[in-house]
């Protein structure tokens, strides 16, 4: 089983811009939520990121380490940047 990356402190922008971003790119996004809190699940040809969003602790994501590299072509480097996403560890 792989590895998993967990990213938490994603400002509410930044979360809802992946989302959109990946979703314009041919992605599935299935999304719900609330007044304070949402979730959405990306998925896309075997690769699934769980997402959720909670007003008073702001947003996280998860995703296996195998999957980081497509993950992070499909998205503008501004929004890799803003996720802290480590490029450097194998």
């Amino acid at each position: 089983m792989s590895e998993t990356i967990y990213l938490s402190g994603i400002s509410q922008e930044t979360w809802r811009a992946v989302i959109e971003t990946l979703g314009a790119g041919g992605w599935s996004v299935r999304k719900g939520g609330g007044l304070g809190f949402s979730w959405a699940v990306v998925e896309r040809s075997g690769i699934r990121i769980d997402m959720e969003y909670d007003a008073w602790q702001d947003g996280e994501m998860a995703f296996a380490k195998t999957d980081r590299s497509t993950i992070t072509n499909d998205l503008p480097a501004q929004l890799v940047l803003e996720l802290k996403i480590d490029l450097t560890s194998p």
